[in-house]
């Protein structure tokens, strides 16, 4: 009786979690029993899996709302928002996979099972409020990433990337297995609820010093934060084009909603420990990023760096540990996973009837020349990671440097304004050999044959992005009330 209501109480707190359970049970079964009858002549059951999941992901939609309420409300409205935009995401990750895999000829099913598992991992990444599911969760999301981020076996350099990245993450893995242990001997607890009210009455030790420590070096490395970065270049350059774009986008916005959860709540009273390893990795993060990306002549190697200069800007949300500063955390973070969707949805619909990826930059000489539109909504997105006003980017980053600037850190913001202003070089260089360099032997030619599944969509965040400038205010107000119910 006592197992049974055990995993009664781990698996209640969210029907979208015991949804995505049994539509991984179902997908797995009738994947195996169809992809390997005779009798169906061993049909392709990738692209059924991958409707299947679009439909699961507009069921979960429809039922938004409707999950067990848990102990902490503030706590769950926070992520019921993270669920929502996961999910939405998720949605445009699995269009532009849709039209990636027929044109690849993927037909491993695994493939789709593998995206559920992603999924169902993140999800109980959003609801996590104690370590130990905390734990479970992000190796189960690791363990489904060192497969996809090798699925692609034909490549030498993607096994290569593919094995860096589980060697360095089963090293992070014992890193922060090793930081909770600490926590839990110094607090005697796992449970968010009861480490937060520990920590009012708990003066700092090395035992906390040395467990914070940990744990922030395993969490930096699965955002992928300098000075642990190296393995983030290695699989965006390696890894499929819809794999990078689901390592890009989904887990790191729920993970930054930990790591809100664990230093802006849980731990705040510890903030003179943290603060300033977070205020170090991120001005690091935006320096690296910023300057290497610069001598990069591979495009996704390029986008990794640009990735991990967002980063950077993410962190120093944290560094402030503010209400506003949380607000303008979490608006970033949504800006940013829609650029960067659209970012790589714009890159796998140029490559989509190409037989090789045109990996290099030199590839992209005179685009504009080829398909003027698409060059121009590449460029437009560009312009807006960059932070060009009056574009989406540009407010996301403003709204960061203006909530570090109300905690006085005018040094830090007068530092980070100057490398952005020289990162922005890389962008308008990419944009320059759209337009302005001449055509070569090895340029390819942008063209679609018939409309892709994720042209509607693309419209969207693209108008999204251009008129965002109209109604800021939207935004700016659900993470402003987000951050006022999380910190009261």
């Amino acid at each position: 009786m006592n197992l049974f209501s055990f995993f009664n109480s781990l698996f209640s707190f969210s029907v979208s979690i015991e949804i995505v359970c049994i539509a991984i049970l179902c997908s797995l079964i009738f994947g195996v029993l169809f992809s390997s009858s005779d009798e169906f002549n061993y049909p392709n059951m990738l692209n059924a899996l991958l409707y299947f999941s679009l439909f699961l992901l507009f069921l979960l939609i429809s039922l938004f709302g409707n999950d067990f309420t848990c102990v902490n409300l503030n706590s769950y409205y926070f992520s019921q928002f993270f669920q929502l935009v996961l999910i939405i995401l998720s949605i445009f990750v699995i269009l532009a996979t849709r039209d990636f895999v027929s044109s690849r000829k993927i037909t491993k099913f695994e493939y789709d099972i593998l995206l559920l598992f992603v999924l169902l991992s993140l999800l109980c990444l959003c609801f996590a409020d104690d370590f130990l599911l905390l734990y479970l969760a992000i190796e189960l999301q690791s363990l489904c990433f060192y497969v996809l981020a090798t699925f692609n076996r034909s490549s030498n350099f993607s096994t290569e990337s593919g094995l860096k990245y589980f060697i360095f993450g089963a090293i992070i893995s014992c890193f922060l297995l090793f930081g909770f242990s600490i926590i839990y001997i110094t607090f005697g607890s796992i449970s968010f609820e009861s480490l937060m009210c520990l920590a009012q009455t708990t003066e700092t030790s090395p035992s906390i010093f040395f467990g914070f420590l940990f744990i922030l070096i395993a969490l930096l490395f699965k955002v992928g934060a300098a000075p642990f970065h190296s393995w983030l270049c290695d699989v965006y350059d390696g890894a499929s084009t819809s794999v990078t774009l689901l390592f890009a986008s989904t887990p790191k916005i729920v993970i930054f909603s930990i790591i809100i959860k664990l230093f802006i709540i849980v731990f705040i009273d510890f903030n003179s420990i943290w603060s300033p390893f977070f205020l170090f990795a991120s001005v690091l993060s935006i320096v690296l990023g910023s300057i290497s990306a610069i001598y990069q002549k591979r495009l996704k190697r390029l986008f990794a760096y640009s990735t991990i200069a967002h980063t950077g800007f993410l962190l120093l949300g944290i560094v402030c540990a503010s209400i506003d500063s949380v607000s303008a955390m979490i608006f970033y973070i949504i800006i940013y996973a829609i650029l960067t969707v659209l970012l790589f949805s714009l890159l796998i619909f140029s490559i989509i009837t190409q037989m090789h990826f045109p990996a290099f930059i030199a590839n992209w000489t005179s685009s504009s020349l080829r398909n003027y539109t698409f060059t121009i909504s590449f460029a437009l997105v560009l312009f807006s990671i960059a932070g060009i006003p009056p574009l989406a980017g540009f407010f996301s980053k403003m709204t960061i440097l203006l909530s570090i600037i109300a905690q006085k850190y005018y040094v830090t913001a007068l530092f980070i304004v100057i490398i952005s202003s020289i990162g922005c070089f890389y962008y308008i260089r990419l944009i320059k050999t759209f337009f302005f360099v001449k055509t070569s032997k090895i340029s390819f030619w942008i063209s679609s044959p018939k409309r892709q599944a994720i042209e509607v969509p693309m419209g969207i965040l693209m108008f999204s992005n251009l008129c965002f400038c109209l109604y800021p205010n939207l935004l700016s107000l659900i993470a402003t009330s987000l951050s006022l119910i999380l910190c009261f």
